[in-house]
């Protein structure tokens, strides 16, 4: 089975700082990972002559991703529960050229979003 990088991200509030931010990527890397592999994104060094560890972009993983239904399934459930314990978040999912915004679905839109997710790692599988 092959297998796709899916970028997530999340919207920060008006007052979060570094640190939210921070403890927030953390908790949704962490929720992540009872379900496969995560990785957090690193910042591009901004100078040519800079040296030292990579900054981590806050509010950014990657998750590697296959088509299998419960997988899927798996990464829409952590996703929706991390926003029910962060009211007024959005998180943005990036399957290769697709782009999707989930916010507080219903059930129906829910199974729909489940179906465009597999979709869209089937479309960007090698």
């Amino acid at each position: 089975m092959s297998y796709v990088r899916i970028r997530i991200d999340f919207t920060p509030l008006a007052d979060d700082d570094e640190f939210v931010l921070g403890e927030l990527t953390a908790e949704l890397a962490d929720d992540l990972r009872e379900i496969g592999e995560v990785e957090r994104v690193d910042r591009p060094a901004v100078e040519p002559d800079a040296k030292g560890v990579a900054e981590l972009v806050l509010g950014v993983v990657t998750v590697l991703a296959g088509t299998d239904p419960g997988y899927v399934q798996a990464l829409v459930d952590v996703v929706l529960a991390f926003l029910q314990r962060h009211t007024g978040r959005r998180v943005h999912l990036r399957v290769g050229d697709i782009e999707l915004t989930i916010d507080r679905p219903t059930h129906g839109q829910t199974d729909e979003l489940i179906s465009t997710v597999r979709a869209a790692i089937e479309r960007a599988r090698p």
